[in-house]
């Protein structure tokens, strides 16, 4: 009776070993696959950061590191999770469905940096004088939606505030 429960409790490590093995090797192959969009996304937390700094500096505004070290942390570690997901989402989703579960992983990391770039886009508008009445989830969906004299007409006010920001710099 012994040597049944032996060999049961051996084979369930072995099939469970087998198993995370597997499940390690997919998964470190679907982050190498990605490895150019999870450096997009270290080098859109870091233009985050340096341009949210100059703005602060621009604004007078007390920038202070512990903060923005703890944010930059926290957007570091949410990426990794965001890289997760997508992975997971891929294989368990779009696999079943006959989607190249790295396409579904990229659609959620697209999604996620464009959160990203609307905040750099917000920075830098600050840096640039621009009230930012735009933002770049409203002219996307502009462009969706085939609005486009909408859309022409947000770049035309963007481009008036530009002007009326140097102009009164000048003066």
């Amino acid at each position: 009776m012994e040597y049944n429960t032996v060999i049961t409790s051996h084979a369930m490590n072995s099939l469970a070993k087998t198993l995370f093995t597997t499940i390690f090797v997919e998964c470190t192959q679907i982050v190498f696959d990605l490895r150019w969009m999870i450096l997009l996304g270290f080098m859109l937390i870091v233009s985050d950061l340096w341009f949210g700094i100059r703005a602060s500096k621009y604004l007078n505004v007390n920038v202070r590191k512990s903060r923005a070290g703890r944010r930059t942390l926290n957007k570091i570690i949410d990426y990794i999770c965001y890289i997760s997901l997508g992975a997971v989402l891929g294989k368990a989703i779009g696999e079943p469905y006959g989607l190249d579960p790295i396409i579904v992983a990229i659609s959620v990391m697209i999604l996620c940096y464009c959160f990203e770039l609307d905040s750099i886009y917000g920075h830098i508008c600050t840096l640039h004088g621009i009230d930012k009445k735009y933002s770049i989830w409203k002219l996307l969906w502009l462009l969706i939606t085939f609005k486009f004299k909408d859309f022409g007409e947000a770049f035309s006010d963007i481009r008036n505030q530009v002007k009326i920001h140097k102009e009164n710099k000048s003066i």
